[in-house]
This record gives structure tokens, C-alpha cells and sequence, in this order.
């Protein structure tokens, strides 16, 4: 590998655990959004609010192009996609618990090595492998209640379909290369058009109570600013400069974060098992970087 390659990739890299860790916060502040709104409504203020953020940049940096992407056939096919994923995951956390959804709707660490393969022709190395096989010890490990899930089977189920999803996503991103600010944008603005009637289905009197929630408005700007805007334009940056299976490996740093929010700010314990699970996932990160 060139030496001009390997800084490109190490940038993805980067890019792409910046992205997770501003994910991992959005446990918490997702959490807390649900307290005073349901599925359907706080996902739809999360994009809603990440749009107009979206759409006033726009008119002020021509080279966005968001309009244009708008245009592209992929950019909604994707957003659908990527959308549908976003809502089985809250729906089925909201059946199965946190634990369920933990495991569950990170089984995309198993899907997007053979996703890949087959749409992307990518030829994972031995340690790229060997990733995938740690990362998964380390996502049971730090999980309270080990491989126990203990949800509904219909909750277990759509967070398994959360997690294709995503897999979904993740391949697509990288084959269609949504790698740019603009289709980044152009893509959030997709996913808040695709929710604006679910939302208005089935809100009910919940979009009310939220406008009279201060705190709620605290969490849904913090999920539509950094863990959309930043977070979405960072990891599609740089899903294009590293593998897609090195992606998914990547994006575990989400539990990681997510835990040690859980601990210094809800007063979570944390076990043995899961300090040690943190530290597997970590090591898997580092076998997914190698060549």
C-alpha cells in the first residue's frame, strides 16, 4: 500500500470512529427524548431538525448541492433504507429493552463481511476475520445479561431487522459512494420526508406535549445536530476510504461510549465482564485496521 493510500485510509478510519463515539452519546439523549414523545415522532424531530439546519446552510454554501442530490433515484432508495433501520431498532427497543436491542441490532458486525463479499467483492483478510469473531465476544461481554435476551419475539425480531438495515446501508453507502457533504445532506433530508407521515400517524398527542418539553427539545437538537448532521457527513466520508467490514467493526465504539455515559451520568454499574468486554472490542477495532 502507498503511502498516499494508507493516509487515505487511515483518515477513513478517523472519520469513521469520530463518527461512532458521537453516536455512542445518543443513548442517552435518545433516552430521554422517549420520555416525552414515542418512536415515530422523536425520529422524525431528530431528522426535522438536522434538515433545517441542513437547508439554511444551503442557501448559503452553493457548493452543497443538496437540491441536486435530492434529484438522484439513490439518494431516496438509500434513505429509505437507512430510515427503515433507524425506526426497527427504536420500535423494537421499545418491546425487547436496551439489552435485546444491544445485541441484536449490532449483528451487522456478522452481516456486512458476507454482504460485502457478495455485493462488493471485497476479499476480507485473516485479520479482518478475526475480527469479526472478537468483536462479537466482546458485544456479549459487555451486554448486562450476557447472550440472555430476555425481549419479546417480536421485538427480538425487528431489532434483527434493525441490524440487516443497517447492513443494508452500510454496503449501499459504499457502493454508490454517498461520501460527499452534499449527498450526506441530501440523504437526512430523504429520511425526514420518509418519516413525516409516520410521524403524523401515529404521533398523536405526543408532538404536542414534546413543543412544551424543554428538555426534550435539548436531546432531539443534540440528536439532529451532532449524531445526524456531523455524525452522518463524518462516517459516509469515511465508509469510502476503508472496507466496509472495517466500517462495522469500527462503529462498536457506539457501545463503548454508550456505557461509559451510562455509568458517569445515569449511575449505571459496570462489571467486571463488561470493563473486559470494552477492552475485546477495542482489541478487534485495532485487528480490523491491520492489512
Amino acid at each position: 500500500m502507498t503511502a498516499r493510500a494508507l493516509t487515505r485510509q487511515s483518515s477513513g478510519m478517523a472519520l469513521t470512529a469520530g463518527a461512532s463515539i458521537i453516536w455512542g452519546t445518543s443513548f442517552v439523549a435518545t433516552s430521554v427524548g422517549l420520555e416525552y414523545s414515542n418512536p415515530y415522532v422523536l425520529l422524525f424531530e431528530r431528522f426535522f431538525v438536522a434538515s433545517i439546519a441542513i437547508l439554511g446552510l444551503g442557501v448559503f454554501v452553493r457548493s452543497a448541492r443538496v437540491w441536486e442530490e435530492l434529484r438522484r433515484p439513490r439518494t431516496w432508495g438509500i434513505g429509505v433504507v437507512y430510515c427503515a433501520a433507524f425506526l426497527l431498532q427504536f420500535l423494537g427497543q421499545n418491546d425487547s429493552g436496551a439489552s435485546a436491542s444491544a445485541l441484536l441490532s449490532n449483528l451487522f458486525i456478522v452481516f456486512v463481511p458476507v454482504a460485502a463479499f457478495f455485493l462488493l467483492r471485497e476479499n476480507l483478510p485473516n485479520s479482518s476475520k478475526a475480527a469479526v469473531g472478537v468483536s462479537m465476544v466482546g458485544i456479549v461481554l459487555v451486554l448486562p445479561s450476557g447472550l440472555q435476551v430476555t425481549g419479546s419475539t417480536w421485538g427480538d425480531l425487528l431489532l434483527v431487522g434493525a441490524s440487516l438495515g443497517y447492513t443494508l446501508f452500510i454496503v449501499l453507502g459504499k457502493k454508490y459512494g454517498i461520501s460527499s457533504m452534499a449527498s450526506s445532506f441530501a440523504l437526512i433530508v430523504s429520511m425526514t420526508v420518509v418519516m413525516a407521515p409516520l410521524a403524523a400517524l401515529e404521533g398523536g398527542p405526543f408532538a404536542l406535549n414534546t413543543v412544551f418539553a424543554a428538555t426534550a427539545w435539548e436531546s432531539v437538537v443534540w440528536l439532529g445536530v451532532p449524531c445526524t448532521i456531523v455524525a452522518v457527513a463524518m462516517y459516509t466520508r469515511g465508509l469510502a476510504s476503508i472496507r466496509a467490514t472495517q466500517s462495522a467493526t469500527l462503529l462498536l465504539l457506539e457501545i463503548i461510549v454508550g456505557i461509559a455515559l451510562s455509568v458517569s451520568l445515569l449511575g449505571n454499574s459496570l462489571s467486571f465482564f463488561q470493563m473486559l468486554g470494552a477492552g475485546v472490542i477495542g482489541f478487534a477495532i485495532l485487528l480490523s485496521s491491520r492489512q
